[in-house]
């Protein structure tokens, strides 16, 4: 678990431009069409700025484990 958020926030230093792509927490269509596809039973509604920036940087990264990262910003507080 703690290896996943370690990626995720290493993810989000290094893909900046995706932050400020959803930097009012709304995800783009297509990649909440990609998130959800990921974890069908996710709830991405009300999300943060913070989690919709590391959900896209997730989606958009280089991580093998896609599903698992994105249920842990879910997760987030």
């Amino acid at each position: 678990m703690k290896r996943i958020l370690i990626a995720t926030a290493l993810t989000l230093v290094t893909v900046g431009s995706s932050f400020a792509m959803v930097a009012n927490g709304q995800l783009p269509a297509t990649t909440r069409a990609e998130a959800q596809a990921l974890v069908p039973n996710g709830d991405f509604s009300n999300l943060t700025a913070a989690q919709a920036g590391a959900i896209a940087s997730v989606i958009y990264g280089d991580n093998n484990h896609r599903g698992g990262s994105i249920r842990s910003i879910l997760n987030w507080n």
